[in-house]
């Protein structure tokens, strides 16, 4: 991309029409001076169109275009869609600049689901001024989709020079051209929807801050429910919509479009609420909508009354000038679809806050190439010229070199003084680099294969509790209406009663010396440990899906099930909460397990896991006590507690080697998979000593200050109850009203309330009546990798804590 280009095209080939603006940069900032909309004879994501149709629509638009607009001169920026793209924003360790690319590729091959040599990648650090923190942004598309996307500007002979991901080039737009977005402040938020014919691309912009998700909704499903509804072609039940507002038949038009409109406010609503339970303070201002189908009738007062924030249709540009020779009247008529395509310009001009460029590598070489290839043709003619020239001034020459060379080695000989002066410097300096680089080499050689934590994160799942480890009626009931997202049947389980876990965070450290106390583990390697943190509900039925930070990626989920919205990447390691005392083996005494010998270093993970569960039974269903070998009877802390540990390692641990093992095929088929696992957790000497910590938990209490974050979604009791009511009592005085921690996947209370009578807080004994409602817990342990001791000098004992009366206590 030439970002001193004059003039840039931006254009954004959508499944209706293709849209594209041309901006010059002028005094006075950027003018809109073209722009085209043209719509493709067929909608290309109707459910019959081929994909050899779809490029010979995309071709036939792309030829008009060019034939009726002048690009010559101008930079190319083409937009590829949100739901095929990724996007992740990652804070970084604090490291030398010269580092941070290794260490973004290292993010990048961790955050990618594709082998990286299948991608196309770029990335862009972002940090505030006069802070530290450095946080970068990974952006990546899959080669095959970039270049089946521009072929046909191949095809026609029109050299594209940046490729940029939908949602980025709409938050270009919004940083750029929207004073709203400029003028937020603190926790203040702006979310803007872009509808698109297949899907919605939803931004949230809080303060510097980014985060995107694509919503598999859009214009199209509108056709759909009017095509089932009428029993019309796809082509007939697009022009009845269109026309709706007019038809005669407007009630039934809107009436079969209704569940589509409740299905978007749904999934805009719950993704407000995921942000919402990752950043409590956030504070949404209002909605900015775009895009084609917002022209719907009825469509924004809908999202207005369901979101209840203002919602505001795009109608103007506020920074851009609109050239003189453009028929207002017809831009505007098309300015709601224009955002991608003024965002691409924008970074065509080189006024873009992000600047990532997605074009395939070949493709760069190849413009590098041409580009070059004119100058070294010339530098060619040059050369020869210049041999006959330098036989005229060789003379002139060597009496100047002769004359010039003194000063410069009087020069060398002060520098190499001042260097001797300072070896000792430079040689410490040296050492440390030395010992650096040894430290990172040794962390990529356990993760660059990916393969280590991906088995601790599955082994993690596969401790959660589900269909494989229950036989209940009931819970199996449970998971297969969390499967199917029955929130009915789901609900009709009483809350106490369900076997359920929801994390809001798994942080997985690496170290190569696990004899170090799990705070000093924490404390040093914590911001480079690999951490998903937000509010994953697991273990109750399906509906595999995981929402990491600046991209919603739908089917990615861990685990059995969503309780409550996905995961939002990467967080910092701080502990905060309770106390962090060791003990044994939680619910049924130390286990020894595996040890490491004295004089020597283990290299392995220590493990931390937030999160919270409905069952009424809280710390003796996490941790049943008694349970021995019988492993049908473990809770979710019992299978952690044993990672790795077949049934033979099982039997030799102190106060079970006396128990039997049953002989069933869910306790041979456990201990198989624990003994595949290519780590176990980590003792320390020959008897149980704080191997497993889990930290003193309690009920959700939205005040306590000791909660983990990423727990349920933060509400103000009077706006949920849907009514004012200042509880009463204490002799009429009022009483502070907690606010309320919902479950956003069912809207139920998951934290401390006051217990109420007729609207009045109950009060017994002149204190208000609190009711108790889902548990929160915090574990850590550490596991070593098998097989990978390193004989090294004795190290001094880890410091020892006290154990704390946890609610998961042994």
């Amino acid at each position: 991309m030439a970002k001193n280009a004059k003039f840039a095209w931006g254009i954004d080939v959508g499944n209706c029409a293709l849209k594209a603006i041309k901006l010059a940069l002028a005094p006075e900032g950027v003018e809109v001076v073209d722009f085209a909309v043209i719509e493709h004879e067929k909608i290309l994501s109707q459910p019959e169109m081929l994909p050899e149709q779809k490029h010979q629509l995309v071709s036939e638009a792309l030829d008009k275009f060019l034939d009726e607009h002048d690009t010559s001169g101008s930079s190319i920026v083409v937009a590829m869609p949100g739901q095929t793209s990724l996007s992740r924003f990652i804070p970084l360790p604090p490291v030398e600049a010269k580092r941070i690319p290794d260490l973004v590729k290292y993010e990048a091959v961790q955050q990618i689901p594709f082998p990286i040599d299948e991608v196309e990648w770029d990335w862009q650090t972002f940090q505030e001024p006069d802070s530290p923190e450095v946080e970068v942004g990974i952006f990546a598309i899959k080669s095959d989709l970039v270049k089946r996307a521009l072929s046909p500007f191949a095809k026609a002979g029109c050299i594209v020079n940046t490729v940029q991901v939908a949602p980025m080039a709409l938050y270009n737009f919004l940083k750029y051209d929207k004073q709203s977005l400029s003028n937020i402040k603190g926790d203040d938020a702006i979310v803007t929807l872009d509808i698109g014919a297949e899907s919605t691309d939803m931004v949230i912009s809080h303060g510097n801050r980014i985060w995107a998700r694509t919503i598999n909704i859009g214009g199209n499903h509108f056709t759909a429910a009017v095509q089932k509804a009428f029993k019309l072609s796809f082509s007939k039940a697009e022009n009845i919509k269109r026309t709706a507002n007019t038809s005669k038949y407007a009630r039934q038009i809107f009436q079969a479009m209704r569940p589509v409109f409740s299905d978007l406010a749904a999934q805009i609503q719950r993704s407000l609420g995921f942000y919402s339970s990752s950043n409590r303070d956030v504070n949404y201002k209002e909605v900015l909508a775009l895009g084609s189908a917002m022209k719907l009738p009825g469509l924004v007062k809908f999202l207005q009354q369901s979101l209840s924030l203002p919602v505001k249709r795009l109608d103007n540009f506020e920074t851009a000038q609109i050239s003189p020779e453009i028929s207002i009247t017809e831009f505007n008529s098309h300015l709601p679809g224009f955002g991608v395509a003024y965002g691409l310009a924008l970074q065509g001009i080189g006024l873009a806050n992000i600047n990532c460029n997605l074009l395939p590598r070949e493709i760069v070489a190849q413009a590098v190439w041409k580009r070059k290839k004119r100058w070294f043709i010339a530098a060619s003619a040059t050369f020869v010229l210049s041999g006959a020239l330098s036989m005229a001034l060789s003379k002139t020459q060597a009496s100047s070199i002769e004359k010039a060379e003194n000063e410069p080695m009087q020069q060398v000989a002060v520098a190499s003084d001042a260097v001797r002066n300072n070896s000792s410097k430079e040689n410490e300096l040296k050492s440390q680099i030395e010992d650096l680089n040894k430290k990172m080499d040794d962390y990529k050689k356990y993760y660059d294969s990916r393969t280590l934590p991906i088995h601790v994160y599955e082994a993690i799942k596969s401790c959660l509790p589900g269909p494989v480890h229950t036989k209940d009626v009931n819970q199996l009931r449970l998971y297969e209406a969390l499967t199917r997202g029955d929130i009915v049947n789901l609900t009709s389980i009483p809350r106490g009663q369900r076997e359920q876990v929801y994390l809001s965070r798994i942080q997985i450290i690496y170290t190569d010396d696990l004899s170090q106390p799990i705070s000093t583990i924490i404390a040093e390697r914590g911001k480079s440990g690999m951490e998903s943190r937000g509010s994953l509900g697991l273990g109750g039925g399906g509906g595999d899906e995981m929402m990491m930070d600046g991209m919603g990626m739908d089917g990615m989920g861990m685990g059995m099930g969503m309780g409550m919205p996905g995961m939002d990447g990467m967080g910092g390691p701080g502990m905060g909460g309770p106390g962090m005392g060791g003990m044994g083996m939680p619910g049924g005494g130390g286990n020894a397990g595996p040890t490491v010998a004295s004089g020597s270093k283990a290299k392995g993970f220590v493990i931390v896991i937030e999160g919270a569960t409905p069952n009424r039974k809280g710390r003796a269903w996490l941790s049943p006590p008694e349970v021995k070998l019988e492993r049908d009877k473990w809770g979710f802390i019992t299978r952690l507690a044993n990672l790795g540990r077949p049934d033979k390692d099982l039997k030799e641990v102190e106060l079970n080697k006396n128990a039997p093992i049953p002989d069933t095929d869910y306790q041979k088929q456990q201990s198989a998979a624990a003994e595949s696992l290519p780590f176990d957790v980590y003792t320390e000497g020959d008897t149980p000593k704080a191997y497993f910590d889990d930290s003193e938990g309690d009920y959700i209490s939205v005040e306590s200050g000791t909660v983990p974050k990423g727990i349920g979604v933060k509400k103000e009791k009077e706006k949920l109850m849907g009514r004012a009511q200042p509880a009463r009592g204490l002799g009429g005085g009022s009483i502070k009203e907690l606010e309320e921690l919902i479950d956003p996947l069912t809207g139920e209370t998951i934290s401390a309330v006051y217990a109420e009578e007729n609207g009045v807080t109950k009060v017994v004994d002149n204190q208000p009546v609190l009711i108790n409602n889902d548990y929160w817990f915090r574990v850590q342990f550490k596991v070593k990798i098998k097989d990978q001791v390193i004989e090294e000098a004795p190290q001094a004992a880890p410091a020892q804590t006290t154990k704390p009366a946890g609610l998961f206590g042994g």
